[in-house]
């Protein structure tokens, strides 16, 4: 189409090569005078969706023919201008849904089951799945699972734009005053390793819970200057928040590059760019696509400049705002762990001194009961002392007793004898 040029690049993830795994990653682009069209898929690396790099490949496929067709099929009527009322907003948007999202999805399915068919689950493919899989793929069931994938598509005629969106990744525009933009509202269902897929069963049926759509008419509002699509391999490696800052700041250097380098070698670029992601981001195969108005992307290059340097002194005052952060914090953290092992230094001096104190109360009470011993054994040997003596006493008593009892005896002994012998001198006298 006169004036937009599309792009397309796909880049292995390091960490897929690392691991032995094929890219799960398809994109590609289309352009002629009706339309340009830019197509992004993110194959599911589930164990379960073994075949997925072939989904992705197909869901690009599908979309950028269901595109052609539906174009081509609805643009007489605006071509034909008052002659035949072209399509309202609401009537194209009942159409994008029920006709070329639907024939998007049956085309898909039936490109899955062909190559099914074509090509069965081979062991070392089912021994990838889980025991529950397995037994349905062998039965014939939700062979489609294998295959899931991911969706982003975005179009532009001369006379609307719309995108639709199914799963994870993300769709960003730019409009000719700089600003951006994410108007294919973000699927809440999508965390982590969750997404919605393409391959899911109620995905027709859940409307904008299930494929997410966008569409304007230029008669409305005028289409944005470049539209970007990317699989996660590129929006994962910035922060979840301010998410879609970061990515409007890549974009609008991007333009800026179309801008000054031209179609050739920015695309050249975006292709070094993409490796950059896949090999020294996350790792993640990585999809960038999208069309860009390289006439209004001209004119939009101021605005777009300043932006981007506003963008760019923001980014540097935040950095430096988190680095006085991050200094500060960390000296927080330095000044905290220094308090603490003083609180530490602190309990163990208390413990210490604890301890000292519970040992000099021990040897004190030691000393103390060591002195009431000795106390009460030097009053046990006083008591002694003084039975000992009154003992003696007792003895010397009786003995002065008894030596005075046998004085007395002897005394009376001698008297006897005395009288005796005097019996006898008087005996012999008068004989």
């Amino acid at each position: 189409m006169e004036g937009y040029r599309s792009f397309a690049v796909t880049v292995q993830g390091g960490s897929h090569i690392k691991s032995g795994l094929v890219c799960q990653d398809a994109s590609n682009f289309y352009n002629d005078e009706s339309v340009s069209i830019a197509v992004v898929a993110d194959g599911h690396g589930d164990s379960n969706c073994f075949r997925s790099d072939r989904g992705a490949m197909y869901a690009v496929k599908c979309a950028i023919k269901g595109i052609q067709q539906f174009v081509k099929e609805h643009e007489v009527r605006f071509k034909q201008g008052k002659k035949s009322d072209p399509p309202s907003h609401r009537e194209l948007e009942k159409l994008i849904r029920e006709k070329l999202i639907r024939q998007t999805v049956a085309s898909w399915n039936m490109l899955v089951m062909e190559d099914f068919q074509k090509y069965s689950f081979t062991k070392q493919e089912l021994e990838k799945a889980s025991e529950k899989y397995q037994k349905r793929y062998e039965k014939g069931e939700n062979i489609n699972k294998a295959y899931g994938t991911s969706l982003i598509v975005a179009a532009i005629t001369p006379w609307y734009w719309f995108a639709f969106h199914i799963g994870d990744g993300r769709f960003s525009v730019l409009y000719k005053d700089g600003s951006g933009g994410q108007p294919v509202p973000w699927d809440p269902k999508c965390y982590l390793n969750v997404t919605t897929s393409i391959c899911d069963d109620d995905i027709l049926d859940r409307g904008e819970e299930g494929v997410r759509t966008f569409l304007s008419l230029h008669s409305d509002e005028d289409p944005p200057v470049a539209l970007f699509l990317c699989s996660d391999g590129v929006d994962d490696n910035y922060p979840v928040e301010g998410n879609e800052e970061h990515l409007y700041r890549l974009y609008r250097n991007i333009a800026v590059t179309f801008v000054e380098d031209g179609y050739e070698s920015t695309c050249g670029q975006i292709k070094d760019l993409a490796i950059g992601y896949a090999t020294k981001g996350k790792g993640d195969d990585t999809s960038l696509a999208g069309i860009v108005n390289m006439e209004e992307l001209k004119k939009a290059a101021p605005v777009l400049r300043e932006k981007l340097e506003a963008a760019n002194a923001k980014k540097a005052a935040d950095k430096a705002e988190a680095d006085a952060k991050a200094k500060a914090e960390a000296e927080e953290r330095e000044e905290a762990a220094a308090r603490k092992e003083a609180r530490r230094a602190e309990r163990e001096a208390e413990r210490e001194r604890a301890k000292a104190e519970a040992e000099d109360k021990a040897e004190a009470e030691k000393a103390k009961a060591e002195t009431e011993k000795l106390k009460a054994e030097a009053e046990r040997a006083k008591a002694e002392v003084e039975k000992l003596k009154a003992e003696a006493e007792n003895l010397k008593a009786e003995a002065g007793k008894k030596a005075s009892d046998e004085n007395e005896a002897l005394k009376t002994r001698e008297q006897t004898v005395q009288k005796g012998l005097s019996a006898i001198d008087e005996a012999g006298k008068k004989s």
